[in-house]
């Protein structure tokens, strides 16, 4: 039993490491400017142009 759950474990570092690379590969990459500012809520969308 001790086993199985040393594979958990293992399973969810593993996963922790992949999802950790991926947030940093994804904030590495370089964006394209925006020329409007959105923000979306739930039930409401605001865009304004950028300054």
């Amino acid at each position: 039993m001790e086993g199985f759950y040393r594979g958990i474990e293992t399973g969810l570092l593993g996963l922790g490491f992949c999802l950790g690379f991926a947030a940093f590969t994804v904030m590495a990459s370089p964006r394209e400017i925006a020329d409007h500012l959105a923000i979306d809520l739930p039930m409401l969308t605001v865009t304004v142009p950028a300054r």
